[in-house]
């Protein structure tokens, strides 16, 4: 088993180690015969690369030459297909790493690969305040927003004011400590009492710690997360079915204990 196992580790770095083996290995998957000159073109290196990964290839079972045409071999057609649905999971998981390097694997009560076509706003030095941005402007259109809020800010609440006005129902759950702030933090704190008794609009307080932002804004979900500082890092957003049904059993857990807001502590 353990030399089976360190065999397939051996194919795998060899392939992988080269851009160029894997798309061979691809041209071929897609093409089903190509010769070396066509291979050439596709794959764009120097013909004494090729030709060593060619042979490479070869040695390791993979492809077959014959009549001067390439083809995959069976084992070659299973290892190319292995090999893209790993691509495709690392390049999900470097792609939406700003958001799931802050949090750890069990917040997540499906299949992680459910966040593949998700989006991630990130802060960067040109865009700091890129994520609560696209925040706040989801919220100005919303109908039906139900928020977990660890944090909360002039623009979000600014925004909520006008989809009140047009008409829509907002829920929020907040900390202990981001309820304080709404009493008393000058200007969040005149903002907020504008609109705290506006019709559809609710907020309690939850008991237990909101380890990030999750917002259900009618049917997209929102993940927010933020830098040890406490400043937005990053907001992920999914309009998957399994998500979308996770993040509302989160956000009703927490708001069946929850206690109402009260304008005095």
């Amino acid at each position: 088993m353990a030399d089976r196992r360190g065999e397939a580790i051996g194919t795998l770095e060899f392939v992988a180690r080269s851009p160029s083996r894997i798309s061979i290995l691809e041209t071929l998957a897609e093409d089903g015969i190509a010769s070396r000159d066509s291979l050439a073109a596709e794959v764009d290196v120097v013909r004494t690369t090729l030709q060593r990964s060619l042979q490479g290839l070869t040695d390791r079972g993979l492809i077959r030459e014959r009549n001067r045409q390439y083809e995959l071999t069976a084992a070659g057609a299973l290892v190319t297909s292995g090999l893209s649905a790993a691509l495709e999971g690392v390049g999900a998981a470097t792609r939406l790493k700003p958001v799931l390097e802050r949090l750890p694997a069990e917040t997540f009560e499906f299949d992680i690969e459910r966040l593949a076509d998700a989006t991630v706003v990130e802060s960067t030095t040109a865009t700091p305040y890129a994520p609560v941005e696209r925040h706040a402007a989801s919220l100005a259109d919303a109908k039906h927003a139900r928020l977990l809020l660890p944090a909360v800010g002039t623009k979000p609440i600014e925004t909520t004011q006008d989809a009140l006005e047009t008409g829509a129902t907002v829920e929020l759950v907040v900390t202990t400590s981001i309820a304080e702030t709404l009493r008393t933090a000058s200007p969040i704190a005149e903002q907020f009492m504008a609109v705290v008794d506006s019709d559809g609009f609710s907020v309690s307080v939850a008991p237990a710690e909101i380890e990030f932002y999750l917002g259900i804004v009618d049917e997209t979900v929102q993940i927010g997360v933020h830098d040890e500082s406490g400043v937005p890092a990053a907001l992920l957003e999914s309009t998957d079915d399994r998500v979308r049904h996770w993040a509302i059993d989160r956000f009703d857990a927490f708001n069946r204990r929850a206690r109402p807001f009260e304008r005095e502590a």
